[in-house]
């Protein structure tokens, strides 16, 4: 019982601060890479990472409170994607280490209040 009542998320804002945190750490293994042999020793711990993300990402849609500013951590995870993409063969396999995640954001109906805001991580 204890454990089910932690692992729920008072605000939005604490929601955030660990969506923050997992895409630091999925930064730290993006920067890790300089090729495709190298995503692949890394490919079972990044898909955890953006089934992760896509799990905190469904968490915000329970708070009503609507978000515009994009963290740091956001914008240093689009950059480290953004040249990860440049290496041959690696935009497939990210594109791949994705799908399950944004098949479990699809799935989850939206709320009403919460339009196409909030997937920019991926």
């Amino acid at each position: 019982m204890f454990c089910l009542v932690s692992c729920s998320f008072s605000s939005l804002q604490d929601v955030r601060y660990e969506a923050d945190f997992e895409m630091r750490k999925l930064v730290l293994e993006l920067k890790a890479i300089e090729t495709k042999e190298d995503l692949q020793k890394r490919s079972v711990c990044i898909k955890k990472r953006f089934h992760k993300i896509a799990e905190l990402l469904l968490e915000t849609r329970k708070f009503p409170e609507a978000f515009s500013e994009v963290s740091l951590a956001a914008e240093a995870l689009f950059v480290e994607l953004a040249r990860v993409y440049e290496i041959p063969g690696a935009r497939e396999m990210i594109e791949n280490l994705q799908t399950e995640a944004v098949h479990l954001l699809d799935k989850r109906p939206r709320n009403s209040f919460f339009h196409s805001e909030g997937s920019a991580a991926f």
